[in-house]
């Protein structure tokens, strides 16, 4: 587990490593039975699964500032090319992080509802997280921009 000197950040840390295949597992459920992600359903759900957990294990070297933006930006690039080219639409592409972030927060407050004295640190995390999700959106709908606009 990476370390950081921060109490909260560690426990989230911890919390998202040891259960990434749960909060997986629950957004996949959701993302695919979810009314605005359709597309989803005829994907591979292996190759859904294993992006959607991916992120949540890799999210904590985010976390802990020891993953670099541009390698945000080369996977969710990657990623928008490759949704682009299994006719996902950009918008369900956007739902399912929308879907991958709530889950995430769904599942931590759910387990860190005993640590909520340190307020401060967990909406330092909180922030963390939600730039985290941005950029990913940012550089997925390049992703989806680059092959669109190299069709024409």
């Amino acid at each position: 587990m990476l370390k950081t000197d921060n109490i909260v950040t560690n426990r989230f840390v911890e919390l998202v490593e040891e259960n990434h295949q749960v909060i997986t597992e629950k957004y996949m459920n959701d993302l695919l039975k979810n009314p605005d992600t359709p597309a989803y359903r005829k994907l591979d759900r292996h190759d859904v699964y294993e992006s959607g957990n991916r992120i949540y294990r890799e999210l904590s070297r985010w976390i802990v500032k020891d993953y670099p933006r541009k390698e945000i930006a080369k996977y969710y690039i990657k990623l928008g090319k490759e949704r682009v080219h299994q006719g996902v639409p950009f918008t369900q592409a956007y739902k399912a992080l929308v879907l991958q972030r709530r889950h995430l927060w769904l599942f931590v407050r759910e387990n860190l509802r005993s640590e909520e004295n340190l307020y401060k640190d967990a909406l330092e995390i909180a922030n963390r997280v939600v730039l985290y999700f941005d950029r990913a959106v940012l550089y997925l709908l390049m992703g989806y921009e680059d092959q669109i606009y190299k069709k024409w």
